[in-house]
């Protein structure tokens, strides 16, 4: 047996990919390995469930081995689009179904497979299955650059002696879940009796779902209207309000009221999200996961005995697309589809057609790119050492997302605060990530600035953490050390660009909107913050 590059571990092992990158070759067994099983609250994830993350300058996905994808965006409020949550028929998204009507093949591991094969890649997953004699290629890559989508590609490869009619079915949820503090807040004050996870899924229960076909039938744009707090809601935010306004204030550090309009906990106007195929029209759309999962769940779904209607009924809360095609004896038919989310600005249409010009060459170029930019390191003897810088550099990059109430990108910590608290903090933490970008990328460095900037206080003091839109972290932390690391970056940054003129910006600070935001220059707000 031949010996696994030096770092790989139990788990698999790396490799270099077709595009001269570093990936990582996942083998485990989760489902049977003792060993893959961590300690984990499974409210929040499985024990069995090992993450990757697949992201660009705009948005970051959080892929499984189980092979299903969540979309985390930030516009609005940091939040998963597509929710996994098996007992409400929620699967996340980003996997598929190949069926011949007797034979099926499914890229959620284990999906029905002889083999699968899983590699985590800079910017993708790759999942190759075979079965019934027929091989998936799937690949589920966030394209280089600041677009809110990610491409699914899925090769099918009939390797029968006889010609195969069949359907592939591309799933993806589109039931929000949203990072919110707010949860956390409730939760605590109900002594932990009811489960900020529990919190969040009965707010995204208060938006209704409407979809529309788009295009020529070539898939599914869903809209979501916000019907309002629920009385339960309602009554048990006025209670947390009113002890943390008066008896609990010094526990807060700030209000908890929004001091500007644009501000608030959770984002009750959600952008649109979208599942299109980019390669030919749908042959079948559905939207209703209860009726296409039914009791065979994702293993079996019950949407499968069947060829999916034209146009479904579009008030559910998943995109889901279907392709039929025939392959002759040793043919390969490629589909792809495009899944995302429409940010203030930015229309559907021109958007895909970036990405309908050459689809075979999307993950080579995309590919390409990150090998640019980056600090390169050769050891004679120690190729290791260069692939953790490339695979360091694409997770730190890969993890900014975009925020549009201080309209700048952030490089949040992530982690248990973003995903389970729901807040970006400790303020430190985006200013010591941006730190190695300053000679690769500056540009990078400017905007982690100009977000710290805008939200400095009037004495000069940076809050400890951000929630929601722009609202400032309800929390007793004010460390003291959080200017001088915004004081650090900003005088390294300058130094080494020679970038005066950065100095001279003119920013606005908190709450950046409406009369009491000042704006000031660059200078002016470092030297506030180093007076205090």
């Amino acid at each position: 047996m031949n010996e696994k590059p030096f770092g790989s571990g139990h788990f698999g092992e790396w490799i270099e990919d077709e595009f001269g990158l570093p990936a990582y070759r996942y083998a485990c067994d989760q489902t049977r390995d003792p060993d893959a099983s961590s300690v984990t609250h499974p409210e929040w994830r499985l024990p069995t469930d090992h993450s990757h993350q697949v992201g660009n300058d705009r948005l970051v996905a959080v892929a499984s081995n189980y092979g299903y994808v969540q979309v985390r965006q930030d516009e609005g409020g940091p939040k998963f689009l597509n929710d996994y949550d098996p007992p409400n028929h929620r699967y996340g998204g980003g996997f598929g179904y190949l069926t011949d009507g007797g034979c099926t093949l499914s890229t959620f591991y284990p999906g029905g497979a002889e083999t699968f094969e899983r590699t985590f890649g800079m910017g993708y997953l790759r999942k190759t299955v075979t079965g019934h004699g027929y091989v998936v290629d799937q690949t589920v890559f966030a394209p280089f650059g600041d677009d809110p989508l990610l491409i699914s590609q899925a090769a099918v490869t009939n390797q029968r002696p006889e010609a195969v009619h069949l359907r592939w079915i591309e799933y993806w949820d589109c039931q929000p879940f949203q990072l919110t503090f707010k949860a956390s807040i409730v939760s605590l004050f109900k002594k932990g009796k009811v489960h900020p996870v529990d919190l969040r899924r009965a707010l995204s229960n208060r938006f209704q779902h409407r979809q529309r076909v788009t295009g020529s039938s070539e898939g599914l744009l869903d809209e979501q209207t916000f019907l309002g707090y629920s009385l339960p809601e309602k009554l048990q935010w006025a209670a947390v309000q009113a002890v943390m306004g008066t008896v609990g204030r010094k526990l807060v550090a700030h209000p908890v009221k929004p001091p500007v309009s644009e501000a608030s906990f959770d984002d009750t106007n959600p952008p649109p999200v979208f599942l299109v195929s980019l390669d030919g029209p749908a042959d079948g759309l559905a939207t209703d996961p209860a009726a296409f999962f039914g009791q065979g769940g994702v293993e079996r779904p019950a949407g499968l005995a069947k060829p999916l209607p034209p146009v479904g009924a579009l008030n559910g809360s998943a995109l889901i697309i279907e392709r039929r095609f025939t392959l002759q004896p040793g043919e390969t038919r490629a589909l792809s589809f495009a899944f995302g989310y429409l940010p203030d600005g930015v229309e559907l249409e021109p958007l895909l057609a970036k990405y309908r010009r050459d689809l075979p060459g999307l993950l080579g170029r995309s590919s390409q790119m990150w090998k640019s930019g980056r600090i390169a390191f050769s050891a004679p003897g120690e190729a290791w050492v260069d692939r953790e810088l490339a695979w360091h550099q694409y997770y730190l990059r890969s993890n900014l997302t975009s925020d549009s109430f201080f309209n700048e990108h952030i490089l949040s910590q992530g982690h248990v605060y973003q995903y389970l608290m729901g807040f970006q903090g400790a303020a430190r933490d985006p200013l010591q990530h941006a730190l190695p970008f300053t000679f690769s990328q500056p540009e990078i460095v400017r905007q982690v600035i100009r977000y710290t900037l805008k939200e400095v206080l009037p004495d000069g003091e940076i809050p400890y953490g951000i929630t929601g839109h722009g609202m400032i972290m309800p929390a007793p932390f004010r460390p003291s050390d959080q200017e001088m690391w915004l004081l650090w970056l900003a005088g390294e940054y300058v130094l080494a660009t020679r970038d005066l003129a950065f100095l001279d910006e003119e920013v606005p600070t908190y709450p950046v909107y409406g009369p009491k935001a000042r704006r000031m220059k660059v200078r002016d707000i470092l030297a506030l913050c180093y007076r205090h």
